[in-house]
């Protein structure tokens, strides 16, 4: 019935390959897109203020580890309350991807 020559065989077998990957990569994307609202849902409602924010509604952000959470508390105790959100660079475990994010979050007032 259907009669294909072995190289167009190899050509069907290709292009299915290449959709299988696609519909693979789709889904991935759409799962990670799922995962990272999960972590770290927008906060589009209120921004927080990072000199009054107490520890636990630092850790219901759902964008700081505990650990880093508890790290904040401590470095506004021991230095005082931030002047600049970039003084949020200083604390361990805050780099250039986590602070573009923070920054959305926090305002200083």
């Amino acid at each position: 019935m259907l009669n294909f020559t072995p190289e167009e065989k190899r050509v069907i077998l290709f292009f299915l390959i290449i959709a299988f990957c696609g519909i693979t990569l789709n889904n991935l994307a759409k799962l990670n897109y799922r995962v990272k609202k999960l972590f770290c849902p927008p906060a589009n409602l209120a921004r927080i203020d990072l000199n009054k924010v107490s520890l636990e509604e630092l850790i219901k952000t759902r964008c700081l580890p505990v650990k880093t959470a508890q790290r904040i508390i401590v470095h506004r105790q021991e230095y005082g309350n931030f002047s600049s959100l970039e003084e949020l660079k200083e604390v361990k475990g805050i780099g250039e991807q986590r602070y573009e994010r923070l920054k959305e979050i926090f305002f200083i007032e």
